[in-house]
């Protein structure tokens, strides 16, 4: 995989989380209710914890990042899994949701991975990264960079900028491009829906079958 191309660095009062951003349009694609939930890569847990359904499991590889989150945490409907998500016994869920952790796991067997999680009729919305690779990605970039740095100063200013994640949070600096994204989902989700974003971000929701 290539490279996501090195960001401004901007001062750390500037700093600011990404996904956060989309947060609220993630919400707004779920049910209002689910019976099961499962938020895959879940970090310090901020997603898994407000999903709105009767149990969440939130996964993640790293022991770390499963401890600041279990630690923090007092609602019993999340359980905390330190582990794989290829190789965890998960079970399927009736919504499945990936922030900023698809770009971690191998493109195709994530996609697919993700898909065997999602029950029939579940909804998956993934939030993910890509890297540039084609004039209107660079064209796009033209426009971030600055916008990053405005939300930046707002966010200062108005005191809720702040470093986005723990230093012991895993960074990994590659990822597929929207291409590959695009052409890896319509073979293995077909109907899924990629909408490219701001601040090096994609989105996708696929709504798996009913079963009849």
């Amino acid at each position: 995989m290539r490279r996501i191309p090195l960001k401004l660095e901007l001062p750390e009062k500037l700093w600011w989380d990404h996904n956060a951003w989309y947060r609220r349009w993630l919400f707004r694609q779920l049910p209002s209710r689910a019976r099961t939930a499962l938020d895959v890569g879940c970090g310090h847990g901020v997603l898994a914890r407000t999903i709105p359904a009767d149990e969440v499991t939130a996964i993640d590889a790293s022991e770390r990042m499963i401890e600041i989150a279990s630690s923090t945490d007092r609602d019993s409907r999340v359980r905390w899994v330190r582990g794989d998500v290829f190789t965890e016994d998960l079970g399927r869920f009736d919504v499945v949701t990936a922030e900023a952790s698809l770009h971690h796991l191998p493109l195709r067997e994530g996609l697919e991975r993700l898909r065997e999680l999602t029950a029939p009729g579940g909804t998956l919305v993934v939030v993910g990264l890509y890297t540039i690779a084609t004039p209107l990605d660079w064209a796009v970039e033209a426009v971030t960079l600055p916008a990053n740095a405005i939300v930046g100063a707002v966010k200062a200013a108005t005191g809720t900028a702040g470093k986005p994640y723990d230093v012991d949070m895993p960074v990994v600096m590659s990822a597929p491009t929207l291409n590959e994204i695009r052409e890896a989902a319509a073979e293995i989700l077909p109907g899924a829906r990629i909408r490219r974003r701001l601040f090096w971000r994609y989105s996708m929701v696929w709504h798996a079958p009913e079963v009849h």
